[in-house]
């Protein structure tokens, strides 16, 4: 065990707070708030998203309230190595509905496409699907817009970047205000990885491809962007890591943007302590000016392991008092990979963080966790999604929320064969006993 997780053990358990790093807080959650469920009330079976017979990577989703269902997209990898983005409409009890190819082969030729992620416009009723697009020469950014029951002729795949150079990793959020989503990526080029990102009127309208906004760069590399929308305050939070090298290693910052111009307030940094901090996730609850920041932290130890931590940012960009870095769970053994969502109920708003747990040792497989964390930083117990089985693993969690529910999916290995499947799991806060379901009458 590392002498800063030794520390935080001894004076956590005494109510002390710990200063790491220069600006990292460390702080214990109140395990049990009355107010609050201290695990899932309701949690559906296993739903089968996708078993095509081949690999299925890079889930990603979005929750339609309007229809109260979500949109399960992925990256679907063919036996001759060509990469496409398939999508899955499933119900807010678990159930099935339409699934659909999401690009445009009359547009753009078939070609590789990956990295997909996915964002709802309610007042268009319709997704804005993003990937990047290998066109020969480099990887740019794509999107297409798609109704809320499936693909339209009429809404053609369509160049968000077309830069020079590799674009990656792109993120997608929709701004109610304005009526527009902000698209980020990071772009793999020398000398060093840079942050960008770009504008897409959700109305359809022209997008150059030749424009976009610089949001980080510098001398060191810039990695894994994050993007969440503020509607309380017309905002976008941008998250990313930062490889500062030297004593701090891998870094967690942030950057608010103005929806209305893209004004960028400033970059501050989330996490900075002496292990790597990576990975960020970033969402916001719009009627408590809220954000959570969730990433995974690199531990000391035998052996160094991943653990994952969560900070508040209030919508002013400040860090409320008690608002952490907190650790969401510490083992000896990973957990990584986190992912983040807000939902607002009756009783008030919560966040649910899922992340990949391994088990038994640092060799065994992974399985899918999760943990409630509330608008007054306290958090429920920590609870299996989904367990790894034998070699099986789950991986790379995805989670959305809204209505009564959240919806989590992962990646999943299928058993008996080489094959990756997508999978995910419904679950709520509170015990529900019938399905909600919202009907236009």
């Amino acid at each position: 065990m590392s002498i800063k997780k030794m520390l935080f053990v001894v004076l956590v358990a005494s109510g002390v707070m710990l200063a790491v790093g220069g600006s990292a807080t460390y702080a214990r959650f109140s395990e049990s708030v009355a107010a609050w469920p201290a695990e899932p009330g309701w949690m559906s079976g296993e739903v089968t998203v996708s078993t095509l017979d081949n690999d299925q990577y890079s889930p990603a989703m979005a929750y339609n309230w309007k229809h109260n269902e979500y949109l399960v997209i992925w990256e679907n990898v063919w036996g001759g190595g060509g990469h496409d983005i398939y999508a899955q409409r499933v119900t807010s009890s678990g159930e099935l509905e339409s699934w659909f190819y999401v690009p445009d082969d009359s547009t753009f030729t078939k070609e590789n496409r990956m990295q997909p992620d996915v964002a709802y416009d309610p007042v268009n009723d319709r997704y804005l699907v993003t990937w990047i697009y290998w066109d020969g020469i480099d990887w740019n950014v794509h999107g297409r817009f798609i109704p809320w029951d499936g693909p339209s002729a009429s809404l053609t795949e369509f160049q968000i970047c077309n830069w020079g150079s590799d674009q990656a990793k792109p993120k997608v959020a929709y701004a109610r205000n304005p009526q527009e989503f902000f698209v980020v990526w990071v772009n793999t080029t020398a000398p060093a990885y840079y942050i960008s990102g770009h504008t897409v009127p959700a109305d359809g309208s022209y997008v150059d491809p030749a424009g976009g906004v610089t949001i980080s760069s510098g001398t060191q590399d810039r990695d894994f962007p994050d993007v969440t929308y503020n509607l309380a305050r017309n905002d976008y939070l941008v998250t990313w890591d930062v490889n500062n090298g030297g004593a701090t290693g891998i870094d967690i910052y942030g950057e608010r943007i103005r929806a209305s111009d893209l004004h960028q307030y400033g970059e501050f940094g989330i996490a900075g302590w002496a292990e790597d901090e990576e990975h960020p996730a970033v969402a916001a609850c719009n009627d408590t000016d809220q954000y959570l920041v969730a990433w995974q932290s690199l531990q000391s130890g035998t052996p160094n392991h991943n653990d994952v931590y969560v900070r508040f940012v209030d919508g002013d960009g400040s860090f409320p008092a008690g608002g952490g870095p907190h650790v969401i769970y510490d083992t000896p053994i990973h957990e990584q990979n986190p992912d983040v969502a807000c939902n607002s109920t009756t009783s008030g708003s919560m966040f649910l963080v899922t992340y990949e747990e391994q088990y038994s040792n640092i060799t065994g497989p992974y399985g899918i966790w999760g943990r409630f964390v509330y608008q007054d930083y306290s958090m429920s117990s920590v609870f299996g999604i989904i367990d790894g089985t034998g070699s099986l693993d789950r991986t790379q969690p995805v989670v959305a929320g809204g209505g009564a529910n959240y919806m989590v999916a992962w990646e999943h290995d299928r058993s008996g064969t080489s094959y990756q499947d997508i999978h995910g799991r419904i679950l709520s806060p509170y015990a529900i006993f019938l399905p909600l379901v919202m009907r236009n009458h």
